[in-house]
């Protein structure tokens, strides 16, 4: 028989024992004529005779079920069915899943030509007429129904010349296992003598530590990074002195402040410098300008003189003038007069708070 073929007579069995049972028959006793396969391909039991229990039915449905995947040939269909005879604790559930194990073996589409396979074989046995060509794709099977006594858990080998046999193959399982042993015992093959070689070289160290064919000298390492030096702190920029009073003669003060808000290093920087006179004193005019320092470097950068003239009697003078900032981290602006008298205001300072001279700035540069 073929896979197909014993799967619907596998299909059949279960099928009749699981209607006996749930239509309330007693135990049905598998013996003598009692499984028969009909002309027209389909398996039958004979429900007359009666078991002791339906366990015993079950084991002895058992028997019958690997009769007739043994027939078959099919080491996989029976590996199946084995499982699910297993697996089984009553008949309900044996047929349960048996019936699942043999599904795959045949095509709903297929079983009307299967059943013909199947009555053709039965005619053949019985020696009523010959298979057409193509009815029955193996004639070599033992008759299922001649088996008076089923021996429950007992499998035989099939009937047949030893020619017929097929060779079973080993399970792809045990294939792959055999696979993954080989190579785990080839790659320890290739690794073995390296590592044996370097457990032996760390034995003798323990050893024999003086041991003068080993050389023990230690391999040159490279010196660590240089520690980055640390940043300078930052310098506090010094003060500014003018060296001029801040009144003299009919001047008594002298102010400078930023006309247009804060100025900044590197631009130019517009002041406004107010000049305090003596109203009793007919100066005429006033001369000034504005002079820059850096706090960091002490130079002293003066610029152009600007006159203004004073009506008399006035009490003061203003003017307002320009002068180009160098680049520096801490400067100062002051404005000093020359003419009526030398006298010069407070310092405004550039940036106007938290100067510093910072290191490698102005000062380092001269």
């Amino acid at each position: 028989m073929t896979p197909a073929q014993a799967a619907l007579l596998v299909t059949d069995t279960v099928d009749q024992l699981e209607l006996a049972h749930t239509r309330g028959h007693h135990p049905i006793r598998l013996r003598g004529d009692a499984v028969m396969v009909s002309e027209d391909g389909q398996l039958t039991i004979d429900c007359v005779k009666n078991a002791g229990s339906w366990d015993e039915v079950r084991d002895a449905t058992a028997g019958l079920l690997r009769r007739i995947v043994t027939n078959c040939r099919n080491e996989a269909l029976e590996e199946r069915v084995d499982a699910a005879i297993a697996e089984s604790s009553d008949l309900v559930g044996l047929a349960r899943r048996v019936r699942y194990a043999a599904a795959t073996e045949f095509d709903e589409t297929e079983v009307g030509r299967k059943r013909s396979q199947i009555a053709a074989l039965v005619a053949v046995v019985k020696g009523h007429a010959r298979p057409v060509d193509g009815t029955a794709e193996r004639a070599d099977v033992p008759r299922v129904t001649e088996e008076r006594t089923f021996v429950p858990n007992r499998r035989r080998p099939p009937a047949g010349t030893v020619w017929h046999r097929k060779k079973r193959r080993l399970p792809r399982r045990r294939t792959v296992i055999a696979l993954v042993a080989i190579i785990a015992l080839v790659g320890l093959a290739w690794v073995a003598p390296a590592a044996w070689s370097e457990l032996n070289r760390g034995w003798h160290t323990l050893l024999d530590p003086v041991d003068s064919s080993m050389d023990d000298r230690i391999d040159p390492v490279s010196p660590p990074p240089p520690v980055p030096e640390a940043a300078p702190e930052a310098g506090v920029p010094g003060p500014v002195d003018t060296g001029l009073p801040a009144n003299a003669g009919p001047i008594t003060q002298v102010a400078a402040s930023f006309a247009n808000g804060p100025c900044e290093p590197g631009r130019s920087c517009t002041v406004r410098v107010d000049v305090g006179l003596d109203p009793a004193a007919n100066i005429g005019a006033v001369t000034w300008n504005l002079t820059v320092y850096d706090r960091c470097t002490g130079v002293t950068l003066p610029g152009g003189a600007i006159t203004l003239p004073v009506p008399a009697g006035s009490p003061e003078a203003y003017g307002i003038g320009s002068v180009d900032l160098p680049p520096g981290s801490a400067l100062a602006v002051a404005a000093a007069t020359t003419v009526p008298a030398a006298a010069a205001s407070e310092p405004v300072y550039v940036p106007t708070e938290n100067a510093a001279c910072v290191p490698g700035g102005s000062r380092d540069g001269g």
